[in-house]
């Protein structure tokens, strides 16, 4: 069984799938919109899940972990943003997320998390 937290990065593989989670983060652009499938190196992004942290690694970069349940209550850190032509509520998951998908994917991009 396997599943992806991040939409479009690689599954998580031998682990029950968590709906929770299933496509719960995604990558948006500067227009706010998710960017598609076929972006280049985005499949060879590796996502595993260690001790409640996204464990996200990719060629040539560090391991970036990001905690999987942070509650916000701050209502000025949410958005509305465009997730596969539908607008959705989402918080980014802040500026050392968005710099590790910008450098490794040549473009400015924030990760974002449905809430």
């Amino acid at each position: 069984m396997s599943y992806t937290p991040i939409m479009h990065c690689g599954a998580v593989a031998n682990r029950e799938q968590d709906n929770n989670y299933q496509n719960r983060w995604f990558l948006i652009d500067t227009n706010k919109q998710s960017i598609p499938s076929d972006t280049p190196k985005l499949s060879d992004i590796q996502v595993e899940i260690k001790f409640g942290y996204l464990a996200i690694r990719a060629p040539e970069m560090l391991r970036l972990d990001i905690a999987m349940d942070v509650i916000e209550d701050d209502e000025g850190a949410f958005e509305q943003v465009m997730c596969e032509g539908q607008e959705c509520r989402a918080v980014s998951e802040g500026d050392l997320a968005a710099q590790w998908f910008s450098v490794y994917l040549g473009q400015e991009i924030r990760l974002m998390k449905k809430v």
